[in-house]
């Protein structure tokens, strides 16, 4: 399978019979900039959105403007989204009662979004300034977060978990490891601790590789660069056996 990160929370997962998206973010304020524009996902079947924040929604009705391709969202984040003009008809409200999308037995999760401590917003106020935070407030009011899920998908024989944020409840992650996971996308932004909240659950879900995301400065000066090596210094203290792998960003891999 070849999976591309996409920055931010973004993937595009590829097999020789099917490419799908989760959460692509293209619109990266002063960030590096995307290679990536809403004509790169010709070939993309199915995104799949995490929740309703605009660093995982913002892009998805251009970008499926100009396609066919199908959209699963949360209830309130598939609202705004056909606010924001996406087609009725591309909508599907992703639910954890069926499977969503077959040739990848695509799953939905309930979920939730990690809580932004007060270090963090602290730091983050006194980078963005007054001007700065005015905009992240008026950000937060067009994309409300809605209901948070995670999704799982197969390919190659092995089983992907795709966390949109770290706010995972204890008795979601054990339902995670009964799944027996081989690759966990492991998301790293919203808290002043989120290596060490990231680390522990890898340990409880226990995948056979973790792949962090959402580690970019996506955002300026709202985001900032998350350390890698501080997470994989983390597992390695909580005692993780399986491996970390630090995809390129916007180029595809084989896995």
């Amino acid at each position: 399978m070849e999976l591309t990160w996409l920055g931010t929370a973004g993937f595009i997962a590829k097999t020789k019979d099917a490419e799908i998206a989760f959460d692509p973010f293209l619109s990266r304020g002063a960030g590096k900039p995307s290679p990536l524009t809403a004509n790169s996902f010709q070939n993309t079947r199915v995104i799949f959105v995490g929740h309703g924040h605009f660093d995982h929604a913002f892009d998805i009705p251009q970008i499926a403007a100009k396609s066919d391709l199908q959209v699963f969202a949360p209830g309130l984040t598939g609202q705004i989204l056909k606010l924001r003009g996406l087609s009725t008809a591309q909508l599907s409200i992703a639910t954890n009662q069926e499977i969503l999308f077959k040739p990848m037995k695509v799953r939905a999760f309930r979920s939730s979004h990690v809580q932004f401590d007060l270090p963090l917003v602290l730091s983050t106020a006194k980078r963005c300034g007054v001007a700065g935070c005015l905009h992240i407030a008026k950000l937060g009011i067009s994309y409300p977060k809605g209901l948070v899920q995670s999704y799982l998908f197969e390919a190659s024989g092995k089983k992907f978990l795709f966390l949109s944020s770290a706010g995972c409840t204890d008795a979601e992650l054990r339902e995670y490891r009964k799944l027996e996971i081989d690759f966990l996308l492991a998301p790293l932004q919203g808290h002043s601790q989120i290596q060490k909240i990231a680390a522990r659950q890898t340990m409880v879900i226990q995948p056979k590789v973790v792949i962090p995301h959402h580690y970019d400065d996506f955002y300026p000066p709202m985001s900032q660069d998350i350390s890698v090596d501080t997470f994989q210094e983390d597992l390695k203290f909580e005692g993780f056996k399986g491996d970390l792998i630090k995809l390129p960003m916007f180029h595809a891999a084989q896995i």
